[in-house]
Formats: C-alpha cells, structure tokens, sequence
C-alpha cells in the first residue's frame, strides 16, 4: 500500500509542499496571449515528470530486454495458432474439421490473433510471440504510469522510487511468459488497463462519473472471463469496487451488470450451441471444478521457492504498513483504502481459486497475474527515510535474483501414491522446449515440428500421396513396441485425409494439415477424451490419458480393427469401444460435435450443454460399455 495523503479533493494536509500541485494556479498564456485551453493544461497534468519517467523506463526497458532474450513458443502456444489458421482458412473456430472442440482457454486472445493475422507480416507462430511480448511491456508501463498518477494525486512533490517494479522484472520465470504465444500478454494488459480506469474512477469525485464513463469501464471490466475463465472472480471484485467508488444507485448498478456481462453472456450462448458445452475443452479435461488443495499449496510454494519471494514479500509489506500508517493519519481516506485494496483482494480471490483447482504444470504461469496484481499499488513508491533503504535492500535481491536466481526443469515432484513412485507435477516449460527443440528461441513452428520430423515427414508423404491412413507419432508407437511407420486405414465416412495420435496437442496441429485430424491423447481437443473419468493424477492438463482403443474405434475403418496388435489394444476393448460410441448419451454426445450445425442443432447443443458437461465415461471401454450400453 503506498504512503499516502488523500485526493486532491480531500482537504489539504498540513505539509503544504506534498500538495503544492494539487492548489490551483494561474494557468500559462497560449501563443496568442490568451489562456491555456482545459485540455492543454490536463495533459500536461499527467505527463511523467522527467525523473518519473526515468524511474518508469528503467524496469519497462529491462522486462523488454528479457522478455526478447527469453522469447519463445510453448505447445500451448501452438494450439491457439492452428485454431487461428483453421478460422482464416474458412473452417470455423475448430481444432480438426468434423469435430467441433473448444481448444483455446482465452476466447479473447484467439480472436486477438485472428484479427492481427491478416496483417501480421510474420506466420501465426511469430505473430503471437512477438504480439504476446508488445502487449506484456505496454500493459507493464500502463501500470507504472497509473501508479504513478495515484501517488502524485496524494504525494506531489516526492520523489518515486520502482519498488514493486524491480519485484516483477527480477524473477526470470516472469519473462518467459511475457512470450509463448499464450494469452498472458494480453491479460497483464486487461489488468493494467483495469487499474487505470479504477484510478481514474477513484480520482473524480463522488458522483462525478458520468453514464457513458461509468459503462464502458464496466464493459472493460467485464471481459475478465474472455481472457481466461477464472478471471471472472477478479472482474467481479473490480466491478464492487466500480459501484462503491461512484457510489452507484440500483439503476446504475443495474445497467453496469447488464453492460458487464453482455459480451461473455453471448460468447457462453455462442460455445453451448457450437460446441456443446459450458466451459472450454481443457477446463473440462481439468475437471476444473474438482478441489485439490494440496496440489494447489505445492503449486503457489512451487513459484516462490526457487527466487525466495519471502524476502521482497516482507520488504515490501514494511513499505506498505508505513504508507498504512500514514494514509490512516489522513481525513476521508475510505475511498483510498478501497482502491488500494481492490487488486489485492482480487490477488486473493485468483490464489484462493488457484489453491482451489490444484494449480497448474507449468511453473509460475498462473502465478504471473497474482504477482502483478498484488504490486499494482507498490510498483511505485514515495521517497522517504524508511523506503529508500527498504528499496534499496529489494534492489540487492533483484539482481542476485535475475542474475543467478533459476529453477530446475522440474520443480515439483507429486507425493508417493499407491505404492507409485513420485511423478512430474510441475516443471519449467520453457527449459523443457529449448532442450527438446535445440533452440534457445523457438519462436517458429518449424523448430517444434524439427523435434518430430519423422512424424512430420510421414505425414506429408501420405497427404501428398492421398493416402488415409491413421498414425501415431514416433514416441507413442514406440512405447507400445510398434514401429514409428505403423498405420491403419481411416474411416471411409470421415472428411479428413489424414490423422496423427499424438500427445502435444499444438505439435500434432503443427504438423498435420488443416483437413487432417490431430487425434489429441490428454483430452483437449477430443471429446471423449475430455469426458473419460481421470487416469493421472500427477500434473494439471494431463490427468486423462485416453487408452488407444477409443482412437482406433473413433477414426480407424472397421473391416481394419483385426489389424490392430494386441499390445496396442485388445479385439474386446476395440468392440467394446466402437458400440459405446453409438449407445445412449456417448452417442449424443458424439453428434454434438459432428453433426452439421443447424439451426435444430444448436438448440440441442444449447439446452445440453449443463447435462452434456456434467457427463462421464469410465476410460476402460469394456467399463463403459457397460455403464452405456447395458454389456453384461
């Protein structure tokens, strides 16, 4: 919390010299020797002063600097930009064509890159890198600036020193996610943006926000679920805090609600009757509503352990008590408290959630938005005897931390269970993609597919040659004693041309063409993958391991199910699969997603969607055949 006096409304406290900005003064004659135009003198209101915006490019250039020498594509980046190709190619907002899946987590950073793809000058990896890391920085500096706007409203004449800031830019896993081709670039800016507009809130006086303001914040406000669905408990704590700060009456409320949510209502509307669900495929395939507190405490120490977080974390909370102490000095300071409170309100809610669902497996990344969140108020902090040195003892830590401060590839491993020994839990994703790839930067999709080329050759060679064949990639066949060319005939009724069983999602999209079918193993873009009931219970995002005879009953030609060796799936399980599929609600379940979209089938879709969501098929198909199909 900063050190703080009170708005520039609020009465003047006794130190004339912090305010001396807020007194009017005899405005500046123009060129023409009349006054200054209003607007004129509110610009230069909110112009950095010069050492304010030295102290704001510092840590802006340094999270630039970094975020370039650690850019890079993840998998998941590689998801969004086949969906991306899919919808410039004419084929909708699928995954594969003939299967309707919701693959991408942030509805609004995918349709960010569909727009910037018909101008981008890179292909649709680049893009999203070099866009992901443009957005971060901007968003990153929009905050500084609104911090700095709010301690000018209460400490005019002091200098700033970049406490929070040095905090977000030292830790080195913060810079691989300002890239990756994922949304978060575009969340930090949403974020930053937010807090910008609540200043701006808070900074007129009691009433003083007119309709037209009030809306379209909350409109900004409200599309928190679009860049990642947990983000709606942040849009809900910024919007209380909307209609306490302008002490909002029922009619206002009541329109701030409706405009809040219009936007996400619709999309909800738009995904139930497309795709047939309530929520995007990998929160399915998550079980995103399951409680695994445990797996979330790991996940939260998980981001502080490496960078030792705890010594920033206690000189920063020094920093804030004193600004406590003297902002609790000050008259009318309820609205102050609010404002500074809210981003750390909404950090809690996020960690709450994050605790909640188990975390995520890659190291730091759904940590990333709470840190930010929580240094809003502090990225900026008044100069005084007690926080020059605080900041300066955090300035240490920076360096040792960005410098020499690293976690492992793998950062967490899961607890003994069932006699198992421990697995993967969470690692570091970016060390795990530069090690595969052989790339500092993988930025394209080419040095992902070069880490499969064998598949990818395959692939080609059969799509050139027209064949329809199913493959699985090298790794896979291989773990099951095939060879890395073994195939089997596709299904005669199916538009694709070619399919690939394959572990990473985005690779598998990578090196299949548009028209052929990425055959997802984890759930993400299968529907029944994501509906099978949990095989692994080791990382977040791979807790369902579809076994083999669901692929093969899906998209393999019937009269070639006696091909199939043994050890890649049983004849039974084969059979017991391929009649699932057309039994009872797995059957509806199916036709959500391939049949043609109508008018009728959207309506379906729509009024299914709780019941269809809510739906579980044991992953032993002999199980399910069972359950479904009344088997003995």
């Amino acid at each position: 919390m900063p050190p703080t006096s009170v708005p520039a409304a609020s009465p003047a406290p006794a130190n004339s010299a912090d305010v001396e900005e807020t007194r009017p003064r005899p405005a500046a004659p123009d060129q023409t020797g009349g006054r200054a135009r209003p607007f004129a003198r509110a610009v230069r209101r909110r112009l950095p002063r010069p050492a304010d915006l030295a102290v704001m490019l510092v840590p802006t250039a340094i999270l630039a600097v970094m975020g370039w020498h650690r850019r890079w594509m993840t998998d998941d980046g590689l998801i969004f930009t086949r969906v991306v190709r899919q919808i410039a190619a004419g084929n909708g907002p699928v995954y594969s064509i003939g299967e309707r899946a919701e693959t991408s987590t942030s509805t609004a950073w995918q349709w960010v890159l569909v727009a910037f793809h018909w101008v981008s000058p890179f292909p649709p990896a680049e893009t999203a890198v070099y866009l992901g890391l443009a957005l971060s920085v901007t968003g990153f500096w929009i905050a500084l600036d609104t911090t700095r706007r709010l301690h000018r409203a209460l400490t005019a004449k002091r200098f700033l020193l970049p406490a929070g800031a040095l905090v977000f830019v030292a830790v080195p896993v913060n810079w691989d996610f300002l890239t990756a081709g994922m949304e978060m670039g575009l969340v930090l800016l949403w974020i930053a943006v937010s807090w910008s507009l609540l200043v701006g809130a808070w900074a007129a006086p009691v009433g003083g926000v007119g309709t037209r303001r009030l809306l379209a914040t909350s409109f900004w406000f409200g599309l928190g679920p679009l860049m990642r669905p947990d983000l709606l408990l942040t849009s809900l704590v910024l919007l209380t805090a909307l209609a306490v700060l302008t002490a909002a009456r029922w009619p206002r409320l009541v329109a701030m609600a409706a405009v809040a949510g219009a936007l996400p209502a619709a999309y909800e509307v738009f995904r139930m009757g497309y795709y047939g669900l309530v929520f995007p495929m990998p929160a399915l395939t998550k079980e995103a509503g399951d409680s695994l507190w445990g797996r979330g405490r790991d996940y939260i120490l998980d981001y502080e352990r490496p960078y030792r977080l705890w010594i920033p974390a206690v000189l920063l909370l020094l920093v804030a008590v004193r600004g406590a102490v003297l902002l609790g000095r000050r008259r009318d300071v309820n609205r102050t408290w609010l404002l500074v409170a809210t981003p750390l309100v909404a950090a809690f809610v996020q960690t709450l959630y994050l605790a909640k669902v188990g975390g995520d497996f890659m190291h730091g990344r759904l940590m990333l938005p709470v840190m930010f969140l929580v240094l809003l108020p502090l990225l900026l902090v008044p100069f005084d005897k007690l926080s020059a040195p605080l900041v300066a003892t955090v300035t240490v830590w920076a360096l040792f931390c960005g410098i020499d401060m690293r976690s492992g590839v793998v950062t967490t491993l899961t607890s003994p269970r069932d006699g198992q020994p421990p697995q993967n839990q969470t690692w570091n994703e970016r060390r795990v993609y530069v090690g595969d790839t052989g790339h500092e930067n993988p930025v394209s999709s080419q040095a992902h597919i070069a880490y499969l080329r064998k598949s990818y050759s395959l692939v080609v060679r059969a799509d050139a040659a027209g064949k329809r064949v199913l493959y699985w990639d090298f790794g896979y066949a291989r773990a099951y004693g095939l060879p890395g060319d073994f195939e089997l005939p596709l299904r005669p009724d199916l538009q694709n041309d070619v399919a690939l069983v394959i572990g990473r999602l985005g690779l598998g999209g990578a090196i299949v063409p548009l028209d052929g079918m990425v055959a997802d193993l984890w759930g993400l873009s299968s529907t029944i993958g994501s509906h099978i009931e949990q095989t692994h219970f080791a990382a977040a995002g791979h807790q369902k391991l579809l076994p083999p005879a669901w692929n093969i009953a899906l998209y393999v030609d019937p009269v070639a199910f006696k091909d199939v060796p043994p050890q890649l799936a049983s004849p039974e399980a084969i059979r017991a699969a391929y009649r699932t599929l057309g039994c009872g609600k797995v059957a509806e379940l199916i036709d959500s997603v391939t049949e043609p979209m109508s008018m009728k089938r959207f309506w379906d879709n729509l009024t299914g969607a709780y019941d269809r969501t809510k739906l579980r098929i044991p992953s032993d198909p002999i199980e399910a055949e069972r359950k479904f199909c009344g088997g003995s």
